[in-house]
């Protein structure tokens, strides 16, 4: 097997509109063997449209050489990143050159290595699940100001922080700590890839949790908190740089299913600046990093690299909820409807109907604000077909390499894709990562949608979209694994 890396600045590609904290990079490993070739990259960007995701698989496969089913488009959706209209159009023809420099480099540098490979169980002691069913509620969703027990636990009175519009329920639930300790993906891995001299070439970390640190000013009691953006690769850049100070080579971070996990992060007051959320980052990519490290010294074992190596990208067609329109002409009255549910939620409030009846309304509210963001316009969203047909193709990609398969799913997925994966797929190490194939919102299960909370007003699929993926997924990855 023969591998490289490299990290490559994005600057020049977008246009910035924030003073650089840190650059934003480009990650990339190379891998071959025979006649199998594949290759990852793992940006510290928020959110690029598929279709210019799509774009950059393609123009990146043709100019290289590299088979299209073999590339991956891999955004850490880092919250103090370009995003959307940032990455499109001028700025994605300037960031596909840049790149196709970069991986036609990466391709004549490749070097013969051995892998050695820990699998890490973080518990819980570094992200929680921040969707959280509440009694005579509803499902809430949080985004930061949690507290943490004695033994690390997060919990919260505080309905502030529960996205509810400023609504205050009067429950007796809240007299006590509400728990936020549904699942988490405990798994950590690290790989460490080394020449024949001994050298690290580069090391590949995963975990899940979400890179939204850079920016804990934006709720803070700051008042000046909108004039402290600044770009910042997040907890997961500061990790993948660490990783290369303590082992030599290039660091690189790719990320699991996170849409409903995230750190432990320090939210009490006094993070209103860009410098103590950035410095918030450090402290947890040292945390996260340190046990990381801790156990792959003592625990790595050397991979077969003779074993099975192989790529695939799979079509999925996922449909759209019936609530989305099925033409741009429709947009407006989704407004129309924003404004019907504002008076809607108003009137139950003062009116102080059932907790629960108020949260259905909010909830409808969110997602009514929620549906242009999703479908955006012609140019970079849906297409007009998909609009018209309710139907979605979206893309897996696939990689089997030292004993593991690496899966790499659309969207903000939630911990159930980690749970459902390793419990589907016994036979083999699986790791799934998230947000492939540029930004398709998030992808909501059957419980979710019916909890409410930020995953529904954030989902553009139906209900049985996830079941659906799930059973189109199944067979095809269970003939990937045929030798």
């Amino acid at each position: 097997m023969k591998c490289s890396f490299a990290k490559m600045s994005t600057k020049g590609t977008f246009k910035p509109e924030w003073p650089y904290g840190t650059d934003i990079y480009g990650r990339f490993i190379y891998l071959e063997q025979g006649n199998e070739r594949v290759l990852i990259a793992g940006f510290d960007f928020n959110a690029t449209y598929p279709r210019e995701a799509d774009r950059w698989r393609r123009e990146v496969a043709e100019r290289t050489g590299i088979p299209e089913k073999s590339v991956w488009y891999h955004e850490l959706q880092i919250h103090a990143a370009p995003y959307h209209d940032m990455l499109a159009g001028e700025a994605m023809d300037k960031l596909i050159d840049k790149s196709v420099e970069t991986v036609k480099d990466l391709i004549a540098r490749a070097e013969e290595c051995d892998v050695y490979a820990a699998e890490i169980d973080m518990g819980t002691d570094y992200s929680f699940n921040r969707e959280q069913y509440v009694e005579g509620l509803g499902g809430v969703t949080v985004w930061r100001g949690m507290e943490f027990d004695e033994q690390g636990r997060a919990f919260t009175q505080n309905p502030d922080i529960m996205l509810l519009r400023g609504y205050k329920p009067e429950l007796p639930v809240f007299d006590k700590p509400i728990y936020f300790d549904n699942n988490v993906d405990q798994m950590a891995y690290m790989f460490r890839f080394v020449n024949k001299n001994g050298e690290t070439i580069g090391t590949v970390s995963r975990f899940a949790a979400h890179p939204d640190v850079g920016v804990l000013f934006e709720h803070s009691e700051n008042p000046d908190r909108l004039t402290e953006y600044h770009y910042d690769y997040d907890w997961t850049g500061y990790l993948a740089d660490d990783m290369a100070e303590v082992y030599g080579g290039i660091g690189m971070y790719i990320n699991g299913p996170c849409a409903d996990l995230a750190t432990k992060k320090d939210c009490s007051p006094g993070h209103g600046t860009y410098e103590t959320s950035a410095a918030e980052c450090r402290r947890l990519a040292k945390s996260i990093g340190s046990r990381i490290r801790e156990v792959f010294d003592k625990t790595a074992v050397k991979l077969d690299c003779d074993a099975v190596f192989k790529t695939e990208t799979f079509e999925i067609v996922m449909p759209m909820n019936e609530d989305i329109p099925d033409n741009y002409a429709d947009m407006p009255k989704c407004w129309d409807r924003f404004n019907e549910l504002q008076k809607e939620f108003e009137a139950a409030v003062a009116e102080k109907r059932p907790a629960y009846e108020v949260k259905r309304i909010i909830d409808d509210l969110w997602r009514a604000g929620h549906l242009n963001h999703m479908v955006r316009g012609a140019q970079y969203g849906f297409t007009d077909e998909e609009l018209r047909t309710h139907k979605v193709t979206v893309y897996v990609s696939a990689l089997r390499f030292g004993g593991y398969l690496f899966v790499g799913v659309p969207g903000e997925s939630l911990v159930d894709m980690s749970i459902w994966m390793r419990s589907r797929f016994t036979g083999t190490k699986t790791i799934p990562v998230d947000q492939c194939g540029g930004y398709y919102n998030y992808v909501a299960t059957p419980r979710s949608l019916t909890l409410g909370g930020y995953t529904f007003w954030s989902s553009w699929i139906s209900r049985d979209a996830i079941p659906g993926f799930k059973k189109q997924l199944a067979p095809m990855l269970d003939e990937f694994l045929k030798d």
